[in-house]
């Protein structure tokens, strides 16, 4: 390893620490990121060929295009689902069960973890997010609810070919079908969330909500509201058809846009509070930032190689004739994905290991990079949106509160995950 390559690690982990202790700096964790991204390339650049440079570039750039895209525009969406009241109308269904406080908390994990598997663990992070600010009274209890929405996302979404990046990347590269990923991810993905999800339920405090004044919602929009969820939906079934994502999210957002404009033609809506444009301007820019520079953070190591030279040093020089590194190794990349984007690791996986490895060892990657990714909160896309959306979930809270019940998570999985392939007789 060059200097250069320990000059780039510095950075990104000097970054980390910086964004880990935000609230003592009084630096916006948004401006750390995005500065630790750009000094990375500009370093990762002197004395590199410019062409191969720029290819780099232009591929991170799609990469990040593609998720920012994808963010704007299901930010949008979640938006306008609030602002045609819909969190409401959840918030007043539920509050009329009088369930306790803890069933609450387990209702909310069950649909984030199965939403996750439906829609993606992003999408259904930013929705539950939603609803949990209108449920919640007390502010530890929220922050409680906001790590468990980060760990049963991403549970949920590991199980499934459409729940996360990396899921969807091995999926259409072949590696398995969305049946096996479905019967062979769904037990260790499940333990993965309860195991936390049971830790984190002792930490629920009693909040009257009885006392709460529970809004009269007035009938919903229900066009708009079908409208907005369908769009979720399309940014799945685009995938058939092998487009990216965020077509789908874009597709949808114009779709019901256009149909709003012209509801408000016609007067069949209020015209100033109702125009779609209002709705994009609450979108929190301070977390798309964020996400801009880790993951040009991230691209600068992956640029320079060193994430190709942690794959190689994780997996050894002939992974596909040892099952025992291979097994080994995804365990350690999962818990690396904790404080790095899983994408390019998998990616650069994906790349090195050698064509007939048995579809099993793929889905036990599926669940380490998925899962991993919660023992930090930077770890994953859904982390990442949860601390952009509320600024009291910071890097020391979740380690301090979440990391462990999500590494016990993570280790019940893969036992699971072992368990299971020896009662298959693989």
């Amino acid at each position: 390893m060059d200097i250069k390559s320990i000059l780039l690690i510095i950075i990104f982990v000097n970054g980390l620490l910086a964004i880990a202790f935000e609230h003592q700096l009084q630096i916006n964790k948004s401006w750390i990121a995005v500065f630790t991204g750009t000094a990375m390339w500009i370093l990762a650049s002197i004395g590199t060929d410019p062409k191969l440079m720029h290819l780099a570039i232009s591929e991170g750039s799609a990469e990040i295009f593609e998720l920012i895209v994808f963010l704007i525009g299901a930010m949008t969406i979640v938006e306008m689902l609030g602002h045609f009241r819909f969190f409401n109308w959840i918030e007043s269904k539920l509050m009329e069960k009088n369930i306790s406080n803890k069933q609450l908390f387990w209702m909310l994990g069950l649909i984030t973890f199965f939403g996750s598997a439906m829609l993606d663990n992003l999408t259904t992070t930013l929705v539950m997010i939603q609803i949990g600010k209108k449920l919640y009274i007390r502010k530890e209890n929220f922050n409680t609810f906001l790590i468990n929405t980060v760990i049963a996302a991403n549970a949920g979404g590991a199980m499934s070919p459409v729940g996360d990046v990396t899921t969807i990347m091995m999926w259409l590269a072949g590696k398995f079908t969305a049946w096996q990923i479905l019967i062979e991810g769904f037990l260790p993905s499940l333990v993965a969330w309860i195991i936390p999800q049971s830790w984190l339920t002792s930490r629920i405090v009693f909040e009257d909500r009885k006392s709460k004044e529970i809004e009269k919602v007035p009938p919903l929009k229900w066009y708009i509201i079908i409208m907005g969820l369908s769009t979720f939906l399309l940014a799945v079934l685009v995938n058939l058809i092998h487009l990216p994502p965020f077509f789908g999210i874009l597709f949808g957002l114009g779709l019901s846009a256009i149909i709003i404009d012209h509801r408000l033609k016609k007067g069949k809506l209020l015209k100033k509070t109702n125009k779609i444009v209002n709705v994009i301007r609450t979108i929190d820019m301070a977390t798309i930032v964020f996400f801009i520079g880790i993951l040009l953070a991230v691209n600068a190591l992956g640029y320079y190689g060193i994430l190709d030279q942690i794959a190689l040093f994780i997996f050894g020089n002939n992974p596909g004739s040892n099952p025992t590194a291979l097994i080994s190794g995804h365990i350690i990349l999962g818990i690396v994905s904790a404080f790095m984007d899983n994408v390019p690791l998998t990616a650069a996986v994906i790349d090195m290991l050698p064509d007939g490895i048995h579809p099993q060892y793929w889905v036990l990657l599926a669940i380490t990079a998925g899962t991993g990714g919660s023992i930090m909160v930077v770890g994953s896309a859904a982390g990442v949106a949860a601390m952009g959306q509320e600024p009291k979930l910071t890097f020391t809270y979740y380690l301090r509160n979440g990391s462990l019940p999500a590494f016990a998570g993570y280790i019940a999985a893969a036992a699971v995950w072992w368990l299971q392939m020896k009662l298959m007789g693989s």
